[in-house]
């Protein structure tokens, strides 16, 4: 009998694992005693962290897009378009369907489809959406938008959380400071304020660093503000508590949650999220206790940070597990809450360095104190162009 393992999504997290078990299963994949089988909608990947870049010309779609033929290893059976695109997940019958009305059955399943923008979940912020955060040409459109800032306020709202890369607001606002002071000089023109769902921005540390950066650079913050309506007309921002404020340009990151799919399937918890335990990736929520379901990336708990740096540890951790799992040693690998967020604080001009710094953490162990430096701003720009043939192939 040839065991199955299923792979749901083929973003970073789940070509990874796919390419990790394609290298350790190689013998029995070629005997056909394994067969290892990956579904996405799209046959292009994206690295959505280089989205936070396109609006400065940092990156251009070349740099973070690749096709996901020469990303996943040639023992994955992939499929994508209708017979990639999942519709049910059905974990009591090991079954999953896609577009096309095909089913793939399984002994080993990993969710790690992401989630997406709930853009709906905020009264009138289709009247005025403006976001880096949920395609490229959204992110072109920024682009467009903040080479026309002449002066005003300029309301970078974080709608919520949680979300995918929640550094990556920070690291915008940052950048979007260097530009207007150092590309278009008009800085002094210019209120920027940056409206934060939250109290802490991340770990003590980190909270501290960036702050006191906001502070130095005249970046207004609001904290506690969760986005509950806008008012495109009267540009007014009005948060859960009732608050108003009133802006002049909005950009928006919106609220998320996982795939609409999943929670039609049943799988997700009162938050909208899939919920796993928090070592062992397993999935654990409404439709049962599952030991053979991984989830990991984006679309897991609500409580575990979803960054890029902690997905490539979840894919690592299940990776193992599932090595583990098929060869039926009883082990298990503990995911340790691995995760963290390359922040920057200057952009690199013309007439100025760009500085920035990779800060790490895990489960009960927070990053220490740090700053941001010009070779970190140089090493966080590397890391995309390494992205592709190291990272996602998973050599690390």
């Amino acid at each position: 009998m040839k065991e199955k393992v299923l792979i749901l999504g083929a973003g970073y997290a789940g070509s990874v694992v796919a390419n990790i078990l394609a290298r350790e299963f190689r013998n029995r994949i070629a005997r056909e005693e394994l067969k290892i089988t990956i579904l996405d909608k799209s046959d292009t990947s994206i690295n959505q962290g280089g989205f936070t870049f396109i609006p400065f010309d940092l990156y251009t779609p070349e740099d973070i897009t690749r096709s996901r033929k020469k990303l996943i290893s040639p023992r994955v059976k992939a499929f994508y378009g209708k017979n990639g695109e999942v519709t049910s997940v059905d974990l009591q019958n090991k079954e999953v369907t896609v577009r096309s009305g095909k089913k793939y059955s399984y002994e080993h399943l990993v969710v790690a489809m992401g989630c997406r923008a709930d853009v709906d979940a905020v009264p009138g912020l289709t009247d005025d959406l403006n976001t880096f955060y949920t395609s490229l040409e959204d992110a072109f459109k920024v682009r467009d938008i903040i080479r026309k800032i002449n002066g005003g306020r300029v309301a970078i709202s974080v709608a919520s959380m949680p979300v995918p890369c929640p550094g990556a607001p920070i690291k915008f606002t940052f950048m979007l400071d260097s530009y207007l002071r150092n590309v278009k000089k008009n800085r002094d023109d210019v209120q920027l304020t940056l409206f934060w769902p939250m109290e802490p921005i991340g770990p003590p540390e980190f909270n501290k660093m960036v702050s006191e950066q906001f502070k130095e650079k005249n970046v207004e913050v609001i904290r506690n503000f969760q986005l509950a309506e806008v008012d495109a007309t009267r540009k007014e921002l009005t948060s859960k508590t009732g608050e108003k404020v009133n802006y002049d340009l909005l950009i928006t990151v919106p609220p998320h949650k996982a795939p609409e799919v999943l929670i039609d399937s049943g799988l997700t918890d009162e938050k909208g999220w899939l919920s796993a335990n928090e070592t062992t990736l397993q999935y654990r929520g409404p439709a049962g206790n599952f030991d053979n379901v991984y989830v990991l990336g984006d679309l897991g708990p609500a409580q575990i940070l979803k960054t890029g740096i902690g997905a490539h540890y979840q894919a690592l951790a299940v990776s193992q597990n599932l090595i583990n799992d098929v060869y039926g040693n009883g082990m298990k690998t503990h995911y340790e809450g691995e995760t963290g967020c390359p922040i920057v604080t200057d952009m690199e001009t013309q007439t100025t360095p760009g500085k920035g710094y990779i800060a790490t953490w895990k489960y009960g162990v927070p990053p220490a104190p740090f700053k941001t430096t010009e070779i970190g701003w140089y090493l966080y720009r590397m890391y995309y162009h390494i992205h592709w043939d190291a990272s996602v192939k998973g050599l690390f």
